[in-house]
């Protein structure tokens, strides 16, 4: 049988061609979790212009490009396997890899074809398990009896959670939410973290760089340490070194927090740390303080300019915000 396992990057890709798995193995190498996805986009177009994101407004995406056009080719051969098998985790990166995955088989030729998933949230020697790409090839393989058929209810779900995702309006997200996701178990919790990355309504600072500031109220001062700490106060980890430390750098620039020596430097998702880097030493400011305490909100510090799925986040213009006790989104003009 002519087999396609796709996985949630190169971690895990390298430990099942490692395995007794067989079959062709495909990363899904994307940090889907931010930056752009706005709709009306093919699949080509869309890797185009992540691939730009990725690499950053000063780095030639040829190569970034290059990448995601193999992904996509490898991909548009999935017809012509005997069965296709997706290796994913419980967490919002994953989650979101599944839903783009899932809504481009929803749409392909699949008829004769057996497509199945391995999706788990635990591994009973991995008491501190955070992802598949920790276990090694024999574990990998032990989650083949785990494997369960993607039903018809999966892909629907799956196409109508895509364009949600990628709306304009968080609104639409949200309103997904009111399905029935049992088929897809741990979507639910992932797209509710997914939304504390929205500017929260009273504090104006993302769930990620409230506990970025709290840490280093805590004298936590390297920035790896900062990393790793924050990856210790999510439920589920998602978020990677990169895009924490651009936002350690967005929050120096606001001034909430420090750098020394000034300003913050960091590596980009296409390059190496620079051998300085683990030199820095970042620290809570009195601003940063302020905002914490509540005393002061963070709404015209944060310069922001970005996105979360097909949402523009920017300060330019009114921005969306999360309240999670009212469980809304608003607009706020800056």
């Amino acid at each position: 049988m002519k087999t396609l396992n796709i996985t949630n990057g190169d971690g895990a890709a390298d430990t099942i061609k490692q395995s007794t798995v067989p079959g062709d193995v495909l990363p899904w190498r994307d940090p889907m979790h931010h930056g752009p996805f706005p709709a009306k986009l093919s699949l080509s177009e869309l890797g185009n212009l992540r691939a730009e994101y990725l690499a950053g407004p000063d780095a030639d995406a040829t190569d970034v490009k290059r990448d995601f056009q193999l992904r996509d080719r490898h991909l548009n051969a999935a017809p012509g396997y005997d069965k296709v098998t997706l290796w994913f985790e419980h967490d919002l990166l994953d989650q979101l890899q599944i839903l783009q995955i899932l809504d481009w088989f929803s749409r392909a030729p699949m008829d004769d074809i057996r497509l199945d998933m391995i999706c788990i949230d635990r591994f009973a020697e991995k008491p501190d398990f955070k992802g598949i790409g920790q276990l090694n090839a024999d574990q990998m393989a032990s989650l083949v009896p785990l494997q369960q058929p993607v039903t018809e209810t999966m892909l629907k779900l799956a196409a109508a959670g895509w364009a949600a995702f990628r709306s304009s309006d968080p609104n639409d997200l949200l309103a997904f939410l009111d399905n029935d996701l049992r088929e897809l178990s741990f979507l639910a919790a992932a797209l509710q973290r997914h939304f504390e990355e929205f500017p929260n309504a009273v504090t104006g600072l993302t769930r990620t760089e409230t506990q970025v500031l709290s840490l280093m109220g805590q004298n936590v001062s390297n920035p790896k340490r900062l990393f790793l700490q924050n990856m210790d106060m999510e439920t589920a980890l998602f978020i990677g070194d990169w895009p924490t430390y651009q936002i350690i750098g967005s929050l120096c620039a606001a001034g909430l927090a420090a750098c020394e020596p000034s300003p913050f430097r960091f590596p980009s998702f296409t390059s190496e740390a620079p051998p300085t880097f683990d030199d820095q030493r970042v620290s809570l400011t009195e601003l940063g303080c302020r905002v914490l305490n509540g005393e002061e909100d963070a709404f015209g510090l944060m310069k922001r300019d970005g996105w979360l799925g097909g949402v523009e986040i920017a300060s330019s213009g009114a921005v969306w915000t999360w309240n999670k006790g009212a469980a809304q989104f608003a607009r706020r003009a800056f």
